[in-house]
């Protein structure tokens, strides 16, 4: 679906999420990642959007860390630099991008 949940790793209680974002993507989230830092969440979708959230919050992390058409077709794959300074995307455009 489109939505952004985070869940408690400690008890994996699927019917009860620590925070949801149900409008996350105008259609199926397909990637996600944290940052290395666990502060931010990276999002990526079939409506070819991604989006940088703050972990806290699910706010977005601010307005420049949204990419509308961050592909021509839908984004499969999101991760961060291991110093959590980039995000690499691909897509089923056959495209891979460096953020």
């Amino acid at each position: 679906d489109r939505a952004l949940r985070v869940w408690d790793a400690a008890s994996l209680d699927l019917a009860s999420p620590l925070m949801e974002r149900a409008d996350a993507h105008g259609a199926r989230v397909r990637a996600v990642a944290f940052s290395p830092d666990g502060t931010r969440i990276a999002t990526g979708g079939t409506d070819r959007a991604l989006r940088v959230w703050d972990a806290a919050s699910l706010d977005l992390a601010s307005p420049l860390m949204e990419r509308a058409d961050a592909h021509g077709a839908r984004v499969r794959a999101v991760a961060f630099s291991p110093d959590g300074t980039r995000i690499a995307t691909g897509g089923t455009d056959r495209a891979l991008r460096v953020w």
